[in-house]
């Protein structure tokens, strides 16, 4: 895997060399000096025994793609507000 950089929906998406970190998945040399970021905040991340990417705050979805994976995560937020805005109008109405 390679570095890359992405801009979705107004958020910049990094995949790129960790800064002093350990390596965390020894059994995956091309993962062991990349980390994951969105809007520059660390993403934790892992890889399933199929070769599927999980993010930790988002372990219910799984992708071949990590950029994919991190779009859908960034769209999975956004419902999320999205819901706790409408509840909390609602809340102010009654």
């Amino acid at each position: 895997m390679e570095p890359e950089r992405q801009e979705y929906k107004g958020h910049r998406i990094e995949l790129r060399p960790r800064e002093g970190l350990e390596a965390e998945r020894e059994e995956d040399l091309e993962l062991q000096d990349l980390e994951l970021r969105i809007d520059e905040q660390p993403v934790r991340f892992g890889q399933l025994p199929d070769g599927r990417y999980a993010l930790e705050e988002y372990a219910f979805d799984w992708r071949d793609d990590l950029m994919d994976l991190a779009r859908r995560f960034i769209d999975y937020r956004e419902r999320a507000q999205e819901i706790r805005r409408g509840e909390a109008e609602s809340g102010r109405r009654e």
